[in-house]
């Protein structure tokens, strides 16, 4: 699977932009600001519907516009497949594949299997488990519609207790049909995301601990904890012991929206204890395993962004991540970097064969 040609209108910095692919190595140069992460982006959102960078559709539009188009040919096995997304302030976005509108975008996602390489994932060890969860969801959602579908109805059941619970508090009265009923819910929904997560980190832990010994070398001893309530409580009895503060906090206070990811370095927490070096090349190690488990259930490789990598990587993690191009690991890759003779000078140590695009001011140069 590989994407042949992008075309954006009045999207970010681009009034227009229409770019043909090479179906590996497509590298975008040119100073910072000039437009390049914002090409990652558009194809972000051909894959998932939405920016990596911000949820806001509105925000993406060309001098705070009122639209924006991004539309793609994309190869998917011998058979071409045309994906366009259109966005119109007070409209929001449509989704369109060959033509034919998608009503629910959840079905489209997996459709173009991403991963993302950022200098902003470091989030994912420096703040709040919410990053955490957000990695997880992503990950799954892209190879089980049953786990997207059963998030989304978790969140929306859980927004609806929340509400009943603070009605409960300040309009009075006590609906405990009403509350079973969304503890039904929360139930079936949060068992089935429970066990999708724990059998995620169990499969892609030693895929984890493969990538990043051959980074930094078998001397350190770094770990993935999967925590959950579920794991100590089934869920409908967890609700039931909670049920007197959830009531008092007129909020659900236990349940997978608290889920979070242990990341460990000699069995400390990595945050506190890991250098930069070895914060970096456990995202590294992480992104590469979520990468190959991608690979492996979908049957196909997904598409490879890399932004700014040689600005926030050192030589030997920069060197390893080239070697596994050369080899052939990667299907279709997207990589930005402001200086295009480092580039090609490293593609040129491991034999890449590379198209590059130069960028300037939201304009392709050459």
């Amino acid at each position: 699977m590989h994407l042949e040609s992008l075309y954006i209108q009045q999207f970010k910095n681009y009034e227009a932009l229409q770019i043909q692919f090479a179906p590996g190595l497509n590298c975008f140069t040119g100073s910072n600001g000039a437009g390049k992460t914002n090409i990652l982006d558009a194809i972000h959102y051909l894959s998932f519907t939405k920016s990596y960078f911000n949820a806001i559709d509105q925000f993406q539009a060309f001098l705070g516009g009122h639209f924006f188009v991004i539309e793609s040919e994309c190869n998917q096995g011998n058979v071409q497949e045309k994906v366009r997304i259109v966005y119109q302030k007070g409209n929001g976005k449509t989704l369109l594949v060959n033509g034919n509108e998608v009503q629910k975008f959840s079905e489209h996602i997996g459709s173009i299997p991403l991963v993302m390489i950022a200098p902003g994932d470091i989030s994912l060890i420096q703040e709040g488990s919410e990053e955490r969860r957000k990695f997880l969801d992503q990950v799954i959602s892209q190879y089980d519609k049953l786990y997207l579908n059963a998030l989304i109805s978790y969140n929306r059941v859980l927004d609806q207790r929340n509400k009943m619970l603070k009605d409960f508090k300040f309009q009075g009265g006590f609906n405990r049909s009403l509350l079973e009923t969304y503890n039904d819910q929360l139930v079936q929904a949060g068992n089935y995301i429970f066990t999708k997560r724990a059998a995620f980190i169990e499969k892609v832990l030693p895929v984890f601990l493969g990538h990043y010994s051959w980074i930094s070398g078998p001397t350190e001893k770094v770990g993935i904890v999967y925590e959950s309530d579920l794991s100590r409580t089934p869920f409908d009895i967890l609700l039931d012991q909670t049920e007197s503060a959830d009531l008092d906090l007129m909020r659900t206070t236990r349940g997978i929206h608290r889920d979070d990811l242990n990341f460990t370095l000699a069995h400390n927490p990595l945050k506190k204890f890991g250098s930069q070096g070895q914060q970096k090349s456990f995202l590294i190690a992480l992104k590469l395993a979520q990468f190959d488990y991608l690979t492996e259930v979908k049957g196909k490789k997904p598409l490879l962004l890399l932004d700014d990598i040689f600005e926030k990587l050192d030589q030997q993690r920069l060197s390893r991540l080239f070697a596994l191009m050369g080899e052939g690991k990667f299907g279709q890759v997207f990589l930005t970097d402001t200086q295009q003779e480092r580039v090609k000078a490293m593609c040129s140590n491991n034999a890449i064969d590379a198209k590059f695009f130069e960028i300037e001011n939201g304009q392709l140069l050459r």
